[in-house]
């Protein structure tokens, strides 16, 4: 019996649903994928307005789905048509990290893009608004427009993080002994003696509700963090440590030798059947019974997810966030961390002296000298290998990856498009760790190809994708940048196996391929949280707006042992004089503003 959500073949869809939206225009692969979500109410789904599709199936794109609207006779002046696309016009700045569209500026853009007045935009606009579709308000001395969840988000965060940093709210570290000798014992414990700053940082720290540790490679997050859990473990707090990835989780443990999960795992997510979207089982009428959080790697926290820690957090708890700030912002909406730092509210510990250790790694130097604006200097454990055509660069990239294990290589790039885009870039390195042979089974999606073996990653948050994890609970939830490894192919149903880094095995579905690609070679947004042993990064013309300072400090500092520059020279100094980032639109640091001058 085939049963919704389990259907690979176009011949398992009904004809009524296959020929009405044959007529319409679309593909088997997408009749398929809709039919699987509501089964034959796709046909009255559709008459009564084909938008609903662009919200499910948002790689459609909104040219395809006007088509299929035209085709039924929708006028360009609906307001199904027009609300859609403020939908889709909002999701595109949500997509580039904003939080909000400034009205005027969205409203434009819609207009031009629908042909129609901004002002008739401008109305349903409003109307979305007094229906609580999206929220209008002002900041910045004009009037913006949010997706209500991340309005939300920044009026929670600033609420709750006010209320922990408040003095008389935080619980004092009752061990009966002064703070300073508490410090010196664990020093004592883990062998190590801090610099003046990491102690004073500690202190910090230890009293304040709400802090933020930030420093680039070596100047000791690591051990500041050690120090500071030993401190609160030793005074009989219950420590919850978290990182927005999986990998990040597993190498804090490493460091650390203490548990750590990711946020989503500490938040206990699940899928809401009900609202159709992600929920957590921690939240304000069920907080995180613990006394102090850490999270590390903050800078990858978006706004939501910021959001749903906050809402979790009892009255009392510590909230210690650990990250460089330098780095590239989150691949989700909003600039979470570096509008805590900006905001000047919250305590924070810059860490700047690089330890005598850490000053041996050109890996480290380099870091700090990049993001100084300085340009690298070669050799040990930092290589430039020049290549001048970007073919002859991607072949120096491939054969130099394949003198590498696989688990301790990674490719990093700054696009995903072009010759030493990472889309291209894994063509070429899956046939070199992993190429056809016979008894490995593969199946062709589209113009790629999956093999058992293939390292891959996930592209988009998927709550509803059901995963088993073996000696845990089973669940549902896979999220964009997770990596994992192609355990199994079954070419009769279409259906991949995938093992994450996490310890979950999911399956995939032919009508979800479209969910993962291979990731032999990555784009360095997509690398955050990741630490590898040896970074291989081609560099060559890129537009100017992918290739910054920031991604390129990003890039070193995702590498332990060795970082390979395959490209030219002035290519690399190009990518440290250009430190112009792109301003994300966010309400949070003015919204702090406005709250802590409320309150004075």
């Amino acid at each position: 019996m085939v049963t919704l959500n389990n259907i690979t073949k176009i011949s398992q869809v009904t004809p009524e649903v296959t020929l009405f939206l044959r007529g319409l225009g679309f593909s088997n692969y997408y009749i398929i994928k809709i039919f699987n979500l509501v089964g034959e109410a796709a046909i009255a789904l559709t008459e009564d307005n084909p938008y609903w599709l662009l919200d499910e199936f948002s790689h459609m794109g909104f040219k395809k789905i006007d088509e299929a609207a035209e085709k039924l006779g929708i006028e360009k002046d609906s307001e199904y048509r027009i609300q859609s696309g403020i939908r889709f016009g909002l999701r595109s700045y949500v997509a580039e990290g904003h939080s909000f569209a400034p009205v005027n500026e969205l409203c434009e853009k819609v207009a031009e893009y629908l042909d129609l007045s901004s002002s008739l935009v401008r109305d349903v606009l409003e109307d979305m608004a007094l229906m609580g579709m999206v929220q209008m308000t002002m900041l910045h001395q004009r009037a913006v427009v949010y997706f209500y969840g991340y309005y939300r988000a920044e009026c929670l965060i600033c609420g709750k993080l006010a209320d922990l940093a408040d003095p008389d709210m935080m619980k004092p570290l009752a061990c009966g002994e002064n703070l300073d000798f508490l410090l010196c014992k664990a020093e004592a414990a883990g062998g190590i003696r801090l610099s003046e700053e990491q102690f004073a940082a500690a202190r910090d720290v230890l009293t304040s509700g709400v802090s933020i540790i930030t420093g680039g490679p070596g100047t000791g997050k690591t051990t500041l963090i050690n120090t500071i859990l030993r401190v609160l473990n030793g005074c009989g707090q219950k420590v919850a440590v978290a990182a927005p990835t999986g990998r990040a989780a597993k190498r804090i443990m490493e460091t650390t030798g203490q548990y750590a999960s990711t946020v989503h795992r500490l938040l206990e997510y699940y899928y809401d059947e009900g609202a159709h979207t992600m929920a957590f089982g921690k939240n304000q009428a069920d907080p995180l019974d613990v006394d102090a959080v850490i999270v590390d790697e903050a800078s990858m926290l978006d706004l939501l997810l910021m959001g749903a820690l906050c809402d979790a957090m009892k009255p009392g708890t510590r909230l210690i966030l650990v990250g460089d700030a330098d780095q590239l912002p989150s691949v989700g909406a909003g600039s979470v961390l570096e509008d805590l730092i900006e905001s000047g509210y919250f305590h924070t510990a810059h860490l700047t002296a690089i330890f005598r250790q850490a000053q041996e790694s050109n890996i480290v130097v380099n870091a700090h000298r990049v993001n100084d604006g300085r340009y690298p200097v070669f050799g040990g454990d930092f290589v430039l290998i020049e290549g001048d055509k970007q073919q002859e660069t991607l072949d120096k990239v491939t054969k130099l990856a394949g003198k590498f294990p696989l688990d301790q290589v990674q490719v990093l790039t700054p696009t995903k498009k072009g010759i030493l885009g990472s889309q291209n870039l894994n063509i070429y390195l899956q046939q070199t760790f992993n190429p056809p042979r016979e008894g490995v089974d593969e199946i062709q999606f589209g113009q790629r190809t999956f093999r058992v073996g293939d390292r891959i990653m996930q592209l988009k948050n998927n709550y509803r994708l059901e995963f088993k994890r073996p000696g845990a609970k089973d669940g549902k939830g896979v999220f964009n940048g997770e990596t994992g490894t192609i355990t199994a192919i079954d070419r009769e149903l279409s259906r991949i196996t995938v093992e994450y880094d996490d310890d979950k095995w999911v399956e995939y579905p032919y009508t979800q391929l479209d969910e993962i690609e291979l990731a032999y070679a990555v784009t360095v947004h997509k690398s955050q949280g990741s630490e590898f042993p040896v970074v291989i990064m081609p560099v060559s013309w890129f537009p100017p707006a992918l290739v910054t300072r920031n991604l390129l400090y990003t890039a070193i500092t995702r590498s332990r042992k060795q970082v390979y520059i395959v490209g030219r020279q002035d290519y690399l100094n190009a990518m440290v004089d250009n430190y112009q980032g792109k301003q994300r639109n966010s309400g949070l640091q003015e919204r702090l503003n406005g709250f802590y001058g409320g309150l004075q």
